[in-house]
C-alpha cells in the first residue's frame, strides 16, 4: 500500500519553488504567477497530480495563493497614540483588564499578530515559551507557532509546523470533551527546500503524562535538516535546528480544545455555507 506525502509550505516557499516541468519550468511560482495568474490558479485548483512531484507543485501553489491573499486583505489604519503616548486601551491589545503589556513581557515573542501572518485561533504563554494555533486553512491546514525565550533577552528558538484538519479535529475533541490524549500523538511533516533549498524537517509530538503531573499535557514541536525516503516523506536528519517544548494544565488543555474545535466547527459551517453544490450529471 503506498502513502501519499502530504507537503506543506509557507508563503515564501512556496513562492521559491522552482517548476520542474511544462511551460515555466525553472521559473518560481512567484514568477509564474506574474507572467499568467490563470495558470498557477490551475495548477492549485484543477491540476490532478499522477506523480509525487506534481503533488509539491499543487501544495506549493495552493500555499502561495493562500499567503497572497493574506497580504491583500485590507488592514485597519494604526491607532494614533494618545497625549500620554499610548493607544486608548479599547484599541490596543490587552492583557489582563487594563488594556497594557507587562514590562516583563519579551517584546518579539510572537504574542501580537503581524501584517500578513495567519489568523490567531488560540495563544498560551509561560514564563518560558509562547505556544500559539493560527489558521492556515487555506491549504487545509492549522498552524503551530511556538517558541521559546529568556526573560530580558527576547526569543531563543522558534518552530512552525502544519497540522491536517483532520489531525487537529480529533485532538481537539480529545482536549475539550475528555481533557486528557489517550496515546501519544507524533506528526512528521516537512517541506523539500524548506531550509535554504535543502529538505526541512518538521515534527510535532502531544503527550499525556498523566494523573500525577501538575500539567500533565506535553506538546512539542522541532525544526531542523530532514531527508527525503524513497516513497518522498521528509524524516528528521540529524539534530534539530530548533526545538521547543510548552506544558500546559488540564484546564489550559481543554481552552485550547474548545477554542480550535468552536472555530473549526465555524469553518466547516461556512464553507458549507458559501459553497454552491455541485451539479450532478445523469449519465
Amino acid at each position: 500500500m503506498t502513502t501519499q506525502t502530504t507537503y506543506s509550505f509557507t508563503y515564501e516557499e512556496a513562492a521559491n519553488f522552482v517548476l520542474p516541468s511544462d511551460k515555466y519550468r525553472s521559473k518560481t511560482i512567484a514568477q509564474a504567477y506574474k507572467a499568467d495568474p490563470a495558470y498557477v490558479r490551475w495548477l492549485a485548483k484543477q491540476m490532478v497530480p499522477t506523480r509525487d512531484v506534481g503533488h509539491q507543485v499543487k501544495a506549493a501553489a495552493q500555499a502561495f495563493l493562500a499567503g497572497l491573499n493574506r497580504s491583500q486583505t485590507p488592514t485597519q489604519t494604526p491607532a494614533k497614540a494618545n497625549g500620554n503616548g499610548h493607544k486608548p486601551a479599547s484599541q490596543a491589545r490587552s492583557n489582563g483588564h487594563n488594556g497594557h503589556k507587562p514590562a516583563s513581557q519579551p517584546a518579539n515573542h510572537g504574542n501580537q499578530k503581524q501584517e500578513g501572518e495567519h489568523p490567531r485561533i488560540f495563544s498560551l504563554m509561560t514564563n518560558k515559551a509562547f505556544f500559539h494555533v493560527e489558521d492556515a486553512l487555506g491549504i487545509g491546514k492549522v498552524k503551530i507557532f511556538m517558541g521559546s525565550y529568556i526573560k530580558g533577552q527576547g526569543s531563543k528558538d522558534k518552530v512552525i509546523h502544519y497540522l491536517d484538519v483532520d489531525d487537529a479535529r480529533v485532538i481537539a475533541f480529545d482536549l475539550a470533551v475528555r481533557g486528557s490524549l489517550s496515546a501519544k500523538f507524533v506528526d512528521y511533516k516537512g517541506s523539500p527546500k524548506g531550509l535554504n533549498g535543502k529538505p526541512l524537517s518538521r515534527v510535532f509530538k502531544l503527550e499525556d503524562r498523566g494523573a500525577d503531573a501538575k500539567r500533565p499535557i506535553v506538546i512539542e514541536a522541532a525544526n531542523g535538516p530532514g531527508e527525503i525516503t524513497g516513497q518522498g516523506a521528509i524524516k528528521p536528519a540529524g539534530k534539530p535546528t530548533a526545538q521547543v517544548a510548552i506544558f500546559l494544565t488540564r484546564h489550559e488543555a481543554r481552552k485550547l480544545g474548545h477554542a480550535v474545535q468552536a472555530y473549526l466547527n465555524a469553518w466547516e459551517t461556512a464553507k458549507m455555507t458559501l459553497t454552491p453544490p455541485e451539479t450532478i450529471v445523469e449519465g
